[in-house]
């Protein structure tokens, strides 16, 4: 089964409310847990990781909280997917630097290759700046078939 994990998922909204903050002030983590309906201390995990790859920054005291450490539209949801959940892979023949017995006869292999390239390009195509867009032109953004056009995929 294909699936987005909820660390993935929750991590995705604690970076779009943070690029959201226009003057990228601090926001206090319990404030997020609650804004975003994420378990304080699940926040908290998920705000480290984030913090040791260095896509956040995290102030201390009355007045601290998380904050973007770069502009958003620096920030693709790739890099935010392998921080949180390494690379993907979306089948272990797939995997770098292991060779699959059957990779010359093997029907399927073609098919999850393409389909994880897809994955990673989108993916790298959209940044956190794009996350914020209205929606009307969210739409056009996350239409699949055109960024598909867009990187030649078709």
């Amino acid at each position: 089964m294909f699936r987005i994990s909820r660390r993935l998922d929750y991590g995705v909204q604690l970076m779009v409310a943070l690029a959201a903050e226009e003057e990228n002030r601090p926001i206090p983590t319990a404030a997020l847990a609650e804004k975003l309906e994420i378990p304080l201390p699940f926040l908290h995990q998920i705000a480290h990781t984030l913090m040791q790859s260095g896509l956040i920054k995290a102030s201390p005291g009355p007045r601290g909280g998380l904050r973007l450490s770069q502009p958003a539209e620096t920030i693709s949801l790739m890099r935010i997917s392998e921080t949180l959940e390494g690379p993907i892979c979306l089948n272990p023949c797939l995997e770098c630097g292991e060779e699959c017995p059957r990779q010359t006869t093997c029907t399927a292999m073609p098919i999850w290759d393409h389909l994880q390239d897809l994955i990673v390009k989108y993916l790298d195509s959209v940044h956190l700046d794009a996350l914020l867009a209205q929606p009307e032109s969210a739409k056009k953004i996350f239409d699949i078939t055109e960024m598909a056009d867009k990187l030649k995929l078709n």
